[in-house]
């Protein structure tokens, strides 16, 4: 029998595989090539409704500087960063979904914090889900709070793991930071203590069963479980104590009314009654919105079914190797490690427990059960990464070759929906992670024409046409959020707002046609009455335009008088 050689790779090869297996180099790599991926062409798509609607929120916080928490835009996060992002940028698509790019381009580094509990290997490939599968690729190019708190939260947990592997507490205090950033970004956010406890109840359950396979007593297994939890608690009381301080000072920062807070750091007596406020006063106003209505009323089965649909098509990768990582290291391993099964029990908890918790059906909400399943996933990754490196070296052919069409299988598979949602499609219909109120067609071109008209026109720059975008007090004054006619102009105002274009509304063919602005917006003629169907043939040197402001239903109508907005 032929003896079989351990084969080796080109020795550059072999050098730059070795510095890119080092998780530190590796990940800086990952990081880099994660935020390109985010800040490509970041401001093209046209904003999607509720983009929109928290934006021209932000526009009149910028322009008013008051501010209250409102649970219907969620959390304070996107208003009070992007606050300052336009403050020093200005206010564009990019900018809006600016900070939120960079949270998620720069989620792969949290792999680092677990170096301790995971391979080398197990470190990168993290990093490498984090950084490009698609849901989270999509969501952080948009600006929406469903990204952020799925990453402060994931960081969190791997502050809070570092926490125990060192024993410093300056982890520990980072952790509370990021906690409460968290609790700043959208109120699902009181779920994941709740998973965080259910995940832990059965990683104690493995080590009691384990007790049990090792014959030793698993009651006192338990209760020297919760002793030494307890001690360690009491030997950090007061780091705690602090953590807990900086938890409530940022939350009261960040969920504060403004001018109400500055006025409070002026005159600290009025601190009390401030924190009451933005603690107490916020939870009352979110569960008077959110915990007290009808919204969480549907029937579960079939929001489970398109929230497994999502996952399907832009978690698969993630979803198929953490069920492989989880299987290898609870039953192939030396020992279950506590910090993977953490994260499988997270992550399935998540994908059951949202289709219950939202109220409509939207991709965006993977994101929470995709962030953890990336770790177990990272698990089985670097596992069939390790295999067909150790086949190849020890010439088994059929394995090396089995090995490197999975991995190559995987990799095509998300680079294919990764590219192709957020870049090719990124608000076609046929694109399943697009939730419904992404308006569909190309109307950038339009936007950019009505801005050159806003900017160069005298007098009103844009009608509306008909009684549901009608305000009776159009022109005269600024169309505020949630003023009649507001919601179903979106995402229209974000543009306007930018613009500084002067709108006016009319109910009526005649007023309108006796005079009529550079640009006329109406309903399209399915959309009922006093629609497109009564300007057609009248608005003589019109283009005509037609968007819609959903994926694939109510459409709009732009005209735009021929030689507006051409230069």
């Amino acid at each position: 029998m032929r003896e079989t050689r351990p084969r080796s790779l080109p020795e550059p090869v072999a050098d730059a595989l070795r510095t890119l297996r080092r998780p530190g180099p590796a990940l800086l790599v990952v990081t880099a090539l994660a935020l390109l991926a985010r800040l490509y062409a970041l401001g093209w798509r046209v904003a999607h409704q509720d983009e929109a609607r928290v934006g021209h929120w932000i526009l009149h916080f910028v322009e008013t500087g008051t501010w209250q928490y409102r649970p219907i835009i969620h959390g304070p996060f996107l208003p009070h960063v992007n606050y300052v992002v336009f403050s020093a940028f200005g206010a564009s698509d990019f900018t809006a979904r600016l900070v939120v790019a960079l949270v998620g381009g720069l989620a792969p580094l949290a792999a680092w914090l677990l170096r301790d509990r995971l391979r080398d290997t197990e470190v990168v490939a993290l990093g490498l889900l984090l950084a490009f599968n698609p849901v989270l690729l999509y969501y952080s190019r948009f600006m929406r709070n469903d990204v952020p708190l799925a990453v402060f939260a994931f960081v969190t947990f791997a502050l809070a793991v570092r926490t125990i592997d060192t024993g410093k507490a300056r982890y520990l205090y980072a952790a509370a930071f990021t906690f409460a950033l968290a609790f700043t970004t959208k109120e699902n956010v009181i779920a994941y203590p709740v998973v965080w406890a259910g995940a832990l109840a059965l990683v104690l359950d493995h080590r009691l069963f384990l007790a049990r396979t090792r014959e030793a007593a698993w009651p006192s297994v338990l209760w020297e479980s919760i002793l030494a939890v307890l001690r360690r608690l009491w030997a950090w009381k007061l780091p705690l104590v602090v953590a807990i301080v900086e938890f409530a000072v940022v939350v009261t920062f960040f969920y504060a009314p403004i001018p109400q807070l500055f006025s409070a750091l002026a005159h600290p007596a009025q601190l009390p009654g401030l924190v009451q406020t933005a603690t107490l006063g916020s939870w009352n106003t979110f569960a008077d919105t959110w915990l007290k209505n009808e919204m969480h009323g549907h029937p579960y089965l079939p929001f489970l079914g398109s929230y497994l649909q999502a996952m399907a098509f832009g978690g698969l990768a993630i979803s198929v190797l953490g069920v492989l990582g989880f299987l290898y290291d609870r039953y192939a391993g030396v020992e279950p490690r506590p910090t993977v099964a953490f994260a499988f029990y997270w992550g399935v908890a998540s994908v059951l427990g949202y289709p219950l918790m939202v109220d409509i059906k939207a991709a965006w909400s993977t994101a929470h059960a995709l962030a953890p399943l990336a770790l177990p996933a990272a698990v089985g990754l670097a596992l069939l990464y390790r295999e067909g490196r150790d086949a190849f070296e020890t010439g088994d052919n059929v394995a090396a070759v089995a090995a490197a069409v999975l991995l190559l299988l995987a990799a095509g598979w998300v680079g294919y929906v990764a590219a192709d949602t957020s870049y090719v499609h990124p608000q076609a219909r046929e694109n399943p992670l697009v939730q419904y109120a992404q308006p569909a067609g190309e109307m950038q071109p339009t936007l950019a024409r009505i801005q050159r008209v806003a900017a160069s026109n005298q007098g009103v720059d844009v009608g509306y046409y008909g009684e549901k975008f009608y305000n009776s007090h159009d022109y005269t004054t600024t169309i505020g959020p949630g003023a009649p006619g507001w919601f179903q102009r979106l995402p229209l105002p974000w543009y306007f707002e930018r613009y500084h274009a002067r709108t006016a509304s009319y109910n009526d063919t005649t007023s309108l046609l006796k005079d009529p602005p550079p640009v006329v917006i109406a309903l399209g003629p399915s959309q009922g009455q006093k629609t497109s169907a009564d300007l057609d043939g009248k608005l003589d040197g019109y283009d005509r335009y037609v968007y819609q402001q959903y994926q694939w239903s109510r459409p709009m109508v732009v005209y735009v008088k021929h030689d507006a907005g051409t230069g």
